[in-house]
């Protein structure tokens, strides 16, 4: 399989967009002094030009405007964009305080507090295996809560968030890219609030050191460039399948940083832990291959008989 068919088919950039993702908490180590909020707020503001320039390039037609004005669209989006910027808050809170693996045993979650929510809110159905995994990612939680030192309030609160997120956003008739740039406008006004309002001389803007200027101005395409890899690669994958799996990438390699690069610590507790939420997601991803195949049965038309067994039939 040469590049130019990965290309084509989307996995290899959807692949790579999850790689990055997973690979950001290297990145984040150059800003441990600086304040997560300061991070998240300079961020959404750098975010603005470039979700402007992905619109143009991707050739998408801008209509962020007209459904921010309509009052339905605007209430699901203002809820996603408060999970979202949780989600973001969270994520680079705990990349800059050692909490890595927290943050890895989050996005473990996540599919599955999505399930968990689509069955209390959207009274979804729930397969035997849907079960099996909610089960013991439960089971996975519940230990932690019990055997950790500290609550893991960092990690629900990413998979809480997040999860509520992608919930939301099936509310909203809205293509990706116009909808994270009305949820990055939605933003602009808290940022604006906490730089204008909280930052201090002491802060890592106001102390003009090149170098932090430089880095901070790189979170938003740090986050934006797997973001614009994403989407073209997802509209290309044929089997969106794929994408239950991938999606496990980023928290598998936060996982591998926090133990082997950032040296936290992986006791007998946190591994259990995780050994049960690792068993839900194997079966959250088995149930969801094996569904996306029932659907291809169905949706395939049946095949043509033979012109002899035509014959037979009309005999």
């Amino acid at each position: 399989m040469n590049l130019s068919h990965l290309l084509k088919g989307g996995l290899f950039l959807t692949t790579l967009a999850y790689v990055i993702w997973g690979l950001t908490p290297l990145f984040y180590q150059h800003l441990r002094d600086v304040e997560a909020m300061e991070i998240f707020s300079i961020r959404v503001l750098f975010s603005v030009p470039l979700m402007v320039l992905l619109l143009l390039l991707s050739g998408t037609p801008v209509r962020i405007f007209k459904v921010l004005t309509q009052p339905r669209t605007f209430f699901w989006l203002f809820l996603s964009t408060a999970c979202i910027s949780t989600s973001w808050y969270l994520n680079t809170w705990g990349s800059i305080n050692g909490q890595v693996l927290m943050v890895s045993l989050a996005y473990f979650l996540t599919p599955l507090i999505s399930i968990l929510i689509g069955v209390l809110y959207l009274r979804e159905r729930l397969t035997l295996l849907q079960w099996v995994a909610l089960v013991f990612c439960a089971s996975g939680f519940l230990y932690a809560c019990t055997s950790l030192d500290s609550f893991p309030w960092l990690a629900i609160g990413i998979a809480v968030a997040f999860g509520s997120y992608g919930v939301i956003k099936k509310q909203v008739r809205i293509d990706p890219l116009n909808g994270l740039s009305a949820e990055t406008l939605l933003m602009v006004p808290f940022a604006l609030f906490y730089l204008n309002g909280y930052m201090t001389e002491q802060s890592a803007w106001a102390a003009k050191e090149g170098g932090t200027h430089i880095l901070l101005g790189l979170t938003a395409p740090i986050v934006l460039l797997p973001l614009g890899l994403f989407t073209v690669g997802v509209a290309r994958l044929q089997n969106l399948s794929t994408i239950a799996v991938l999606q496990y990438i980023e928290p598998t390699l936060y996982f591998l940083l926090a133990v082997f690069v950032f040296g936290e610590a992986i006791d007998m507790n946190r591994m259990t832990t995780f050994m049960l939420v690792w068993i839900g997601f194997i079966a959250f991803s088995i149930d969801a291959l094996r569904r996306v195949k029932q659907t291809r049965r169905s949706a395939s038309p049946p095949p043509e008989p033979a012109a002899g067994g035509a014959r037979r039939t009309g005999s």
